[in-house]
């Protein structure tokens, strides 16, 4: 009996502790686009590593920018993978965001089926490219303009998502287009002939003298969240480094893994996008002047794509 008794009380301190610890787990919610900055993350979301001892993260990857977008604004999102340009806004409207590094650089390049060799050849032409106003037709103009080209003398033409440029360049609706990866991989793959022409952060590096380019994805995370979980946040900022080199260094296991995360590109578009996608991860810290140099560019195209403000240096999550 004695024996029994002890059996049970063991067991019910157990499950108490059980209970208690289950209790304590902190739960932080890490969203994302669907596309390269899902990708960089799909080692991370597939084997959950514990980050820390008494979190649980839940990891989301949002369909629609719009999607994103509301979660982030609503301060839904822990941490979230955004747009360069919505980490900004984020900053400027919520005050609760702040950078803590990138995952992904500028992927947009110039192509054509036509036989272009420069910015030159293009005057005249129609060319195609995402969201009027946005950032990558702002960094497409800014481009054109610092290497001597009035954009007036181009016929721009746009679409609403990057997907769309795959069948009007594959049957030749428009030779000329500003296509990011995946879509690139995606086009490529039903026309190897169509000529790459210009890497657009190559252009840019070159331009501002810029060590990396200008950042496309960026990672932000909740200021109050990031003050009470420092630790926390660091060591995720590391097994985001390490998700981002098993991307680059594992096409073929990347693209298997994406989609086993709900990423809906096709596994073999995405192995073969890892070469031109720029995926590379940089804190904060690392990347201050090139953020904040690409802001004043796109201020001074439409201060109202960084939320009406140029922003401060707080906005750099500091280790």
């Amino acid at each position: 009996m004695l024996i029994c008794v002890v059996f049970i009380v063991g067991c019910s301190n157990t499950s108490v502790y059980k209970e208690q610890k289950v209790y304590n787990v902190k739960d932080v919610k890490v969203i994302m686009p669907d596309g390269l900055p899902a990708v960089s993350m799909a080692k991370m979301i597939k084997e959950k590593p514990i980050i820390k001892d008494g979190y649980n993260v839940v990891y989301n990857i949002e369909k629609t920018p719009d999607t994103l977008a509301t979660t982030v604004m609503k301060q839904d999102a822990d941490i979230a993978i955004v747009p360069s340009n919505m980490a900004a806004i984020a900053y400027n409207k919520t005050k609760n965001y702040q950078i803590a590094g990138t995952t992904g650089l500028g992927s947009f390049y110039l192509v054509s089926n036509k036989d272009i060799q420069s910015f030159n050849d293009l005057k005249g032409d129609k060319v195609a490219n995402t969201g009027k106003g946005l950032t990558p037709d702002i960094t497409t103009k800014f481009i054109l303009k610092e290497s001597g080209i009035n954009e007036k003398n181009i016929d721009f033409t746009y679409v609403s998502s990057a997907n769309e440029l795959v069948p009007i360049i594959a049957t030749g609706k428009v030779d000329t287009a500003i296509v990011p990866e995946p879509v690139l991989s995606a086009l490529l793959s039903k026309n190897e002939n169509i000529n790459l022409i210009k890497n657009l952060n190559e252009e840019y590096k070159s331009i501002t003298n810029s060590k990396f380019g200008y950042p496309q994805a960026t990672i932000i995370v909740k200021s109050d969240f990031a003050k009470e979980n420092k630790e926390f946040v660091k060591s995720f900022l590391n097994k985001v480094n390490e998700s981002v080199k098993f991307a680059n260094e594992n096409p073929n296991k990347v693209g298997e893994c994406a989609n086993e995360v709900g990423v809906s590109t096709k596994k073999e578009i995405i192995s073969k996008s890892i070469k031109n996608a720029n995926l590379k991860f940089i804190k904060a810290k690392d990347y201050m002047k090139d953020y904040l140099d690409y802001y004043k560019m796109l201020s001074e195209f439409d201060i109202n794509t960084l939320g009406g403000k140029l922003p401060d240096e707080k906005i750099f999550f500091k280790e």
